[in-house]
């Protein structure tokens, strides 16, 4: 019998979705493409309850967003690959699908620009975003 059949819970990671090492794009510098090339909205437009037959919301716990370290040399790296992704995979586990919205999440991104500029993060400008400046 599976164990989500038994009441075992899982937290979602699907690498086409979540990993924090794959390319934004081709062209994007760091990373890995195994998985595929993971933009924003890639990022954002998934709902865990969804990803698995036979898994619903309340077989998962939470959702992983991994970054593994083969191809990135410094906290400055690791900062671009996850931002502004990371925050995309954020809202994707801790907000219901009926109450998310990519435009609304979008918009609500761009406005990060000034703050993570101000912080010195080093976020990548994803092109399919409108920065505040």
């Amino acid at each position: 019998m599976p164990a989500i059949a038994q009441g075992a819970k899982i937290i979602a990671s699907s690498a086409d979705r979540t990993y924090l090492d794959m390319k934004y794009t081709p062209q994007t510098p760091l990373g890995l493409s195994w998985a595929g090339f993971i933009d924003v909205r890639t990022a954002y437009a998934w709902d865990p309850a969804t990803l698995y037959d036979g898994i619903d919301d309340s077989s998962i716990l939470g959702v992983e967003a991994p970054i593994w370290s083969e191809t990135i040399a410094h906290l400055s790296d690791i900062e671009r690959m996850a931002f502004p992704r990371l925050p995309a995979i954020a809202e994707i586990a801790w907000s219901p699908e009926d109450r998310r919205s990519y435009d609304d999440f979008s918009r609500r991104l761009g406005a990060q620009a000034p703050r993570w500029s101000a912080l010195g993060v080093n976020y990548y400008r994803a092109p399919e975003i409108l920065w505040e400046r």
